[in-house]
């Protein structure tokens, strides 16, 4: 017959290997996202802290993979959106053509026709997004029978120096 504490260990054992496959950091059984034969793969990193010119952090920070609602729209401008705070927009004057999310660590995959795109991200019920030299959303181009590759940075709590 068992005694308590061998009892206790054994409800100790089991419990751990039970709640094993549920642990946030339990990374194991994660896969990328399947690659499209056609569109966007990629993925959306979060980053904070001061970072040098190229991007390389040099004090206190992270820039890490992250899950975010990924959204596509017709190439825009400056002149189709209503500008909130930074990069932040209030709304778009376009439809959305679609939507795919990031996995927990920031990877993405999704079919989208030949075309030109602007990438938007939800950040807390915001839209959020890069503006280009040319004054363009976050553009991504998707060509017949290929993928583009994009990395998306979410680096409003970044400040970059020299």
């Amino acid at each position: 017959m068992l005694n308590k504490l061998q009892l206790f260990f054994l409800g100790l054992i089991l419990f751990v290997s039970c709640r094993e496959s549920q642990l946030s950091f339990n990374t194991n059984r994660e896969t990328d996202p399947a690659e499209p034969k056609q569109g966007v793969k990629g993925k959306v990193i979060f980053k904070e802290g001061t970072f040098d010119l190229k991007g390389h952090l040099l004090s206190n920070g992270t820039a890490v993979g992250v899950q975010r609602k990924i959204y596509f729209y017709p190439l825009t401008g400056l002149q189709e959106v209503d500008l909130s705070y930074g990069t932040f927009v209030n709304s778009i004057h376009t439809e959305v053509l679609d939507s795919i999310k990031s996995d927990k660590n920031g990877n993405f995959a999704g079919s989208l026709p030949p075309g030109m795109y602007s990438i938007f991200i939800d950040e807390n019920n915001r839209l959020y997004s890069h503006i280009s030299d040319d004054g363009l959303f976050l553009p991504v181009t998707v060509y017949k029978d290929s993928v583009s590759d994009v990395t998306i940075y979410i680096d409003y709590n970044a400040t970059y120096t020299e």
